[in-house]
């Protein structure tokens, strides 16, 4: 767990604007050092871990799309900062709204899936673990970015 917060402090520091040959290469590590802690936090035993892993990995896959929707939203807040206006602020919050969904539901779909295939407590699991991280990256960035009218 505690790689996963320094992977989480790192991509923090880095600003929105990088390059995107670096922040994919950030994201891999960042979801290396993720698997791990979660593989950790989990404690499978081998044939469990067959099953998960094949289960997270179509996880991760469907959920970089909405990872990357919740990227590009944040750049265009920075983007937007100093001369929001009203149609701006609405639109990136009702984006952020249809991220959350999204976010939700695909986690209920994985969560469905794992509690079939290893029982409800590792679902649970999966799901507390997913939260947790998704938290405390949401903590940092509140914490790096201004809110709204803020100088």
């Amino acid at each position: 767990m505690k790689k996963i917060l320094l992977a989480l402090a790192i991509v923090c520091g880095l600003q929105l604007s990088a390059q995107n040959a670096e922040l994919e290469a950030f994201k891999d590590l960042f979801n290396s050092e993720k698997k791990t802690a979660l593989g950790e936090f989990l404690d499978l035993d081998a044939t469990e871990a067959m099953t998960f892993w094949e289960i997270y990995d179509d996880y991760s896959e469907e959920r970089k799309a909405v990872a990357n929707s919740r990227v590009d939203l944040l750049k265009q807040y920075v983007e937007q900062y100093d001369t929001l206006t009203d149609s701006q602020a609405d639109a990136l919050v009702n984006d952020t709204f249809t991220i959350r969904a999204k976010q939700e539901k695909i986690q209920k779909k994985y969560y469905k899936k794992i509690k079939k295939a290893l029982g409800a407590k590792k679902a649970s699991q999966f799901v507390q673990f997913e939260r947790y991280v998704q938290t405390s990256i949401d903590d940092e960035i509140q914490t790096a970015l201004p809110l709204i009218g803020e100088q």
